[in-house]
């Protein structure tokens, strides 16, 4: 690779070669109404493919420096998950996606140098949340980490019923001082097909909820040291349908990748076409050049490594100087005059 991928050139110091969205595991604790994943999956038995040295050996042996971007599934019941993250930011960065739950986030905060983690994103699921009562176990776990300055911020997967409610939502969390970001709720739900079907309020709701949330963090969004990759600060530019991708030049392959538990590589899309080789067995090689998409994958990463100026043409902190929360406001009363 010619030179490292850096999100952000006036970030502090995060810069890597490649990003890898790292499927850990498929096994989760919480069964949310609207998951990509089917309950098939999610009470899959979990498989430990290798232990945390071993992964840390073999992407040291690439000779890459890799941001991972470590989701499930829930990563964090995966055995000695907090070593492993110890581990692989002895050499590398780390991000991960986690719905707080498990007693592993406490030695995370413990034992984990934050300078290199490139951000947590903490679902707060408020259905399931309530349902099984563990808000108080989530509040614990998130004050542990922003006590010592880890990069997390707090996503709610905005359901209309989410959006009929924003106040008792943004009130769960009021005791830590951060308010839960409304992430997009994308794909078929009950039938329909969102962000297309959001109604006219649900999206000024959605709008002046992003709004909100983004103020309350004030000086903590600076420890995000570069924009995340799970971008849910900017999901409100999309509450009308997000971009098409298909034909467009790509930097998956050569930038980014997909590894599965066992440690297979796709360039994105899990199908035989995209298959870079196994990172396990050493044969893993990433594409050299761009190549255009003619694949299906995760609306953030697309964002990101396609050829679009949508997202990412703007520092993330010289945005975040303008005012985030005053550019959402802005569209709420844009949606509002319209009618829409």
């Amino acid at each position: 690779m010619d030179s490292p991928a850096v999100c952000d050139p006036d970030a502090s110091g995060i810069r890597y070669d490649i990003e890898a969205d790292f499927g850990l595991l498929d096994t989760c604790n919480y069964r949310c109404e609207y998951c990509f994943c089917s309950p098939d999956k999610l009470e899959k038995k979990l498989t430990v493919h290798a232990e945390p040295e071993t992964w840390r050996r073999v992407f040291d042996r690439t000779g890459l420096t890799w941001l991972l971007h470590i989701t499930g599934g829930e990563p964090t019941i995966y055995p000695r998950f907090a070593e492993l993250c110890q581990l692989l930011t002895s050499t590398h960065y780390v991000s991960f996606n986690s719905n707080l739950t498990h007693a592993s986030v406490v030695d995370i905060a413990k034992s984990v140098d934050p300078s290199r983690i490139s951000f947590i994103n903490a679902g707060l699921h408020a259905k399931e949340r309530e349902r099984r009562r563990g808000l108080a176990t989530f509040l614990k776990h998130a004050e542990s980490l922003l006590e010592r300055n880890f990069p997390l911020f707090i996503s709610v997967v905005s359901t209309p019923d989410v959006l009929a409610r924003v106040d008792e939502i943004i009130a769960l969390t009021a005791p830590i001082g951060i308010a839960p970001l409304p992430k997009l709720l994308r794909g078929l739900y009950k039938g329909k097909i969102y962000p297309e079907a959001y109604s006219a309020e649900e999206r000024s709701a959605f709008l002046d909820f992003t709004a909100r949330a983004c103020e309350s963090y004030g000086p903590r969004l600076h420890s995000l040291r570069q924009r995340p990759s799970i971008d849910v600060f900017e999901d409100g530019k999309y509450v009308d349908g997000v971009p098409e991708f298909h034909g467009r030049m790509c930097s998956a392959g050569e930038k980014f990748v997909r590894l599965e538990p066992d440690g297979k590589v796709y360039r994105c899309e899990q199908k035989p076409s995209n298959y870079l080789g196994n990172i396990l067995d050493g044969s893993f090689q990433p594409s050299t050049r761009k190549s255009r998409c003619d694949s299906s994958y995760c609306f953030y990463f697309c964002l990101k490594y396609t050829d679009t100026t949508a997202v990412g043409s703007t520092s993330f902190h010289t945005e975040l100087s303008r005012g985030i929360g005053d550019f959402f406001r802005r569209k709420v009363r844009s949606v509002t005059d319209a009618g829409l």
